[in-house]
């Protein structure tokens, strides 16, 4: 079969098999997101291994989820993040402080050494949110209080992670590049602060422009696009997350952009390319070649200790600081929970590490299995949760 042949026969059973899912998931009470997640999981090599993760997949999928978070940036409110933002801080640096000392401690009880560990923590130290974007979403909550906090959380939490991650990576590989990509990093804070301020400044004059001159009905919507992706393509060549480019370009927008209706004109490409992102983590998942020569018994053993480890640290971390800020309990704990989810930056860092030979085939195995975890737990507890938030209002 030609190669295009192959990559459509990939996606149409990867959007069957997403279909049969999400209404499977949404007849059991569960948001569709876990259907896709499945579905990656069973059509993967994990279960049948009908599809093997590609690099169109990949695209799709990264269309996907910056799509996603750019409209999430959309749909915020500058005026609600101003007002939460202390406690954003707070989150975030209550998940990534818990979560990087239990994971230490952790790598030191199950014998790891100094380096391990360290870059255990690392591992163990980002967070994703784009499941609990999508449950939250699709309950009316991302722009109530948790889904401000939450969002404004997981910008700083990914700073803090990705600074964290290169200033490690150079002690423990005693190399230039952990210099160099410090260095990236910063570029990359500046550019997006840049890039927010002029959108947030000009963003009338923008829209006004792109409207004014439109002669085809879908240009405005397809140069937006255009400003997300880029803005977002940019971070990620400076060594920052591009959700995190997407986010604040899309924010920068938020004011200028009520009473538009633009968030309506997306929603054909949202519904398409946002569930490839939660396709492909599931693709993602091979167990089988990941344990090939482990022991068994070590393997679970380290497995249950780092999952332990990596949720516990986010759920308290963060809880208690959306606590001590001030959020009723029931809210609070919410925000540990939709905090919790990896899928993103840390599996990059795992990889890294992986590859260096700094942590063994055990640690990746173990944050896979984090990852696996805490994205099919995460929105069966937050939308429990959230429901009994909103029955309380």
């Amino acid at each position: 079969m030609g190669g295009e042949a192959a990559i459509l026969v990939d996606i149409l059973v990867l959007l069957v098999a997403a279909k049969v899912f999400e209404e499977l998931v949404i007849r059991l009470g569960q948001p569709p997101l876990l259907g896709d997640l499945l579905a990656g999981i069973i059509v993967g090599p994990t279960v049948f291994g009908l599809v093997e993760p590609h690099h169109g997949i990949a695209t799709l999928a990264w269309i996907g989820i910056v799509v996603l978070i750019f409209l999430a940036g959309m749909d915020s409110s500058l005026s609600e993040l101003r007002r939460y933002g202390m406690g954003s801080m707070l989150v975030a640096a209550g998940g990534v402080a818990a979560t990087t000392v239990l994971a230490f401690l952790a790598g030191w009880f199950l014998g790891y050494g100094f380096e391990e560990s360290l870059f255990l923590a690392v591992i163990l130290a980002p967070t994703s949110v784009g499941v609990s974007v999508a449950v939250l979403s699709q309950l009316g909550l991302l722009r109530d209080r948790v889904g401000e906090i939450v969002m404004g959380a997981a910008v700083a939490d990914d700073v803090m992670a990705m600074v964290l991650f290169s200033i490690v990576y150079s002690v423990v590989a005693e190399e230039a590049l952990g210099y160099e990509r410090l260095g990236g990093i910063l570029a990359g804070l500046g550019f997006t602060a840049a890039a927010f301020y002029l959108i947030n400044r000009y963003s009338s004059r923008i829209l006004s422009a792109i409207i004014g001159r439109a002669k085809e009905e879908a240009t405005p919507e397809i140069e937006l696009l255009i400003l997300g992706i880029g803005v977002a393509a940019v971070t990620s060549y400076l060594g920052l997350s591009p959700l995190i480019g997407a986010y604040f370009a899309g924010l920068g927008f938020a004011e200028a952009l009520r009473g538009y209706g633009f968030r309506e004109r997306f929603v054909l490409l949202l519904n398409f390319a946002t569930p490839f992102f939660f396709i492909y983590a599931g693709l993602l998942l091979d167990p089988w070649m990941a344990l090939r020569g482990l022991e068994t018994g070590r393997a679970a053993t380290a497995a249950a200790t780092i999952v332990a480890a990596g949720m516990a640290g986010k759920v308290l971390g963060c809880g208690i600081a959306a606590l001590k800020a001030g959020l009723p309990p029931r809210e609070a704990w919410l925000i540990g929970f939709a905090m919790m989810p990896r899928a993103g930056v840390d599996l990059v860092i795992a990889v890294s590490g992986l590859q260096r030979g700094i942590i063994g085939m055990d640690i990746y195995l173990s944050a896979l299995i984090l990852i696996y975890t805490t994205s099919l737990a995460t929105p069966v507890i937050v939308q429990s949760l959230a429901r009994g938030i909103a029955g309380a209002r």
